[in-house]
């Protein structure tokens, strides 16, 4: 399956607002992960991109400091245990069906559930 490559305008907006896009949710830190993520998107991605890109955003909460600009990251976000973290990886492929469409978000959801995408997740 290849899945082109996505403008990021339209997701970046719904990243801003996942409170309205996945109400209820029982993780409350998915809404901060949402806009904590908008700066690592590429103006035009692929799936795999976006699966690796969470995957880095984790990263970098969990060691305090962004790979992006090398500057420490401050929030709530930070410090979690390792549960929280994979709680967090756990809801990219529902973050993905809010900002996406449909094709390609099911293809973020196929590598996420894949051996693909557990080697980005591991």
């Amino acid at each position: 399956m290849h899945i082109e490559a996505q403008s990021m305008e339209e997701p970046k907006r719904k990243l801003a607002r996942l409170e309205e896009l996945i109400p209820n949710t029982a993780n409350e830190l998915v809404y901060d992960f949402g806009r904590f993520v908008v700066p690592y998107l590429n103006p035009e991605l692929i799936p795999l991109g976006f699966v690796r890109l969470c995957e880095a955003a984790i990263h970098d909460l969990g060691h305090a400091l962004s790979g992006m600009t090398g500057r420490p990251i401050v929030g709530r976000l930070v410090g979690l245990s390792p549960g929280a973290y994979a709680l967090l990886r756990l809801e990219v492929p529902n973050i993905a069906d809010a900002i996406f469409p449909k094709e390609f978000a099911g293809a973020v959801r196929v590598l996420v559930n894949t051996n693909v995408g557990k080697r980005h997740f591991a």
